[in-house]
């Protein structure tokens, strides 16, 4: 998991239960264990451990080498950057640029279409090393407007959804001359799915509309399901819709009549769903800071849970192609098998990439697995066989201004053990592990000892291990008394914002009162 800028502070980690230290400037001390603590799970986040493992045994601690040193690749990566195209901002007028939410991969036709940042975009995957960036059609008058998802349609054509806009029908037979046929002003249209004649479009307002599209090029709209929450995607599975409904879960909607949906139940969610996708009997859904949710549809109307897989991430989108399923996390792309060796009710890691942005959008068909990595259009070789994957889980560690130990948690999201090989880290801290090989789908701890007095300014450390993707990852340590971390424990200075309504608010005024402030885009 990669968490940029993230501070991770002391008063959060383990104030007990500490590891045994290990002596020397590296990692290479004694063995021991911990006598208990504030609790934790030693996951992803570094909020210390309770000195024992999950069936309440007492952590061995294990020193690795003090070595940066790959141990040599344990199989070959299955999850590969074939090619990639990146169009960023260019600043000239009428200049554009791409932030890619949605995708269609076309490899018959040598094509991607893409919708974002820049409206909708056709690039040109003939030679898949070489993607080429062709024409591109904005949602408004500006060149750069966007569009949130896309459906291609036979004959050229393509359906383009915008919040604000609506629907609009695009030609896209001519990948250097995009055009746009038809506009339907509509508010909150998100994901959309056709089942022959007919596409259906969620609303964030609340419904589901239905259009009659036996003519792609001229949309008739038909009806609406209403009393929704905040619906955000639809897939269709024979006579049977299903709704991604944000906090609500998935709703079935019958098609028995394709013209008039009905609402036939709900299934609930542990997250908030807002991709889905149904293939094989089962419905994947990526839900956010649920992760992957997995439903059983041997009873169509009625969705039942089979899974739910921590991706590492918030979920943002996902494919199932090849016995796989892949899940956007924005931080990375998380592969698990459920149909080689795993199974829809029991998915087993596969592959997991940390991408070089934003991994927003994902797609596959044949052999050609494309992503949308915020500015960067990239297809993917995936192999055939698993291989370990290493996922830290921050990227930089924040102690405060005193002797302590902090807790990170180190995921192996691949398909095969992963087996750490050292750690070279910086003087003033050591290291130790429970457990130096870590099994799929298994989270270890790594316990880090800052001596609270040497400095840690501008330092970093580097973990080493089998993984064939990514054989070194390096981190970077600070702490309370110099570097990013200086200011942790200062009285913040006052200052005053407006909200969204215009009113001013004062930090002053929450003297007494937790704050925290949110930074997000409104778009």
């Amino acid at each position: 998991m990669r968490l940029s800028k993230l501070l991770l502070l002391g008063s959060l980690s383990a104030c007990g239960g500490e590891p045994a230290p290990a002596s020397g400037g590296g990692s290479d001390g004694a063995d021991g264990t911990t006598d208990g603590g504030d609790g934790g799970d030693g996951g992803d986040g570094g909020d210390g451990g309770d000195g024992s493992t999950d069936s309440g045994q007492p952590v061995v601690w294990e020193s690795l080498p003090n070595t940066c040193v790959g141990a040599g690749p344990d199989g070959a990566d299955p999850f590969t950057l074939v090619g990639s195209v990146k169009n960023t901002e260019s600043g000239a007028p009428g200049g554009w640029f791409t932030e890619i939410l949605d995708l269609t991969a076309l490899p018959d036709d040598g094509r991607v279409v893409t919708a974002g940042q820049g409206g909708v975009v056709v690039f040109d995957i003939t030679d898949p090393t070489d993607p080429l960036t062709g024409d591109h059609i904005a949602a408004g008058d500006r060149s750069f407007e966007r569009y949130y998802h896309v459906l291609t349609a036979e004959g050229g054509v393509a359906w383009a959804t915008h919040r604000d806009v609506g629907l609009d029908v695009l030609d896209l037979t001519d990948a250097g001359a995009l055009a746009k046929l038809e506009s339907f002003g509509e508010k909150g249209y998100e994901g959309l799915a056709r089942a022959g004649d007919w596409l259906y479009v969620a609303s964030t307002e609340g419904f589901v509309d239905v259009w009659q599209v036996d003519d792609p090029a001229a949309p008739v709209w038909r009806a609406r399901v209403e009393g929704l929450d905040r619906p955000w995607d639809v897939a269709i599975a024979g006579d049977v819709a299903y709704v991604a409904d944000g906090e609500a879960g998935v709703v079935a909607l019958s098609l028995a009549d394709p013209a008039a949906p009905v609402v036939v139940g709900t299934a609930p969610s542990a997250g908030f769903p807002i991709r889905l996708v149904a293939a094989g009997g089962a419905l994947y859904v990526a839900s956010g800071a649920g992760g992957l949710e997995i439903y059983d549809l041997a009873d169509p109307l009625a969705p039942s849970p089979l899974a739910q897989v921590d991706v590492g991430g918030s979920a943002q989108d996902l494919t199932v192609h090849d016995g796989l399923v892949a899940v956007t996390t924005q931080e990375a792309v998380v592969v698990l098998d459920i149909g080689r060796a795993g199974a829809p009710a029991a998915p087993l890691p596969f592959a997991y990439e940390e991408t070089e942005q934003y991994a927003m959008a994902i797609d596959a068909s044949g052999d050609t697995w494309a992503v949308g990595d915020w500015n960067i259009l990239g297809l993917w070789d995936m192999g055939v066989g698993p291989a370990p994957a290493l996922d830290l889980g921050l990227d930089i560690v924040t102690f405060l201004d005193g002797a302590e130990t902090i807790e990170v948690g180190v995921t192996n999201r691949g398909g095969a053990t992963l087996d750490l090989a050292g750690i070279e880290l910086p003087d003033g801290l050591t290291a130790q592990v429970s457990a130096v090989a870590i099994a799929p789908g298994d989270t270890a701890r790594l316990a880090l000892t800052w001596d609270g007095v040497t400095s840690l300014e501008g330092q970093k450390g580097c973990i080493a291990s089998d993984d064939p993707g990514r054989p070194t990852l390096q981190f970077a340590v600070t702490s309370g008394a110099d570097g990013e971390g200086r200011v942790i424990g200062m009285a913040a200075p006052d200052f005053s914002l407006r909200d969204l309504d215009g009113t001013t608010h004062r930090l002053s005024e929450q003297l007494g009162h937790p704050v925290v402030l949110a930074y997000f885009a409104t778009w």
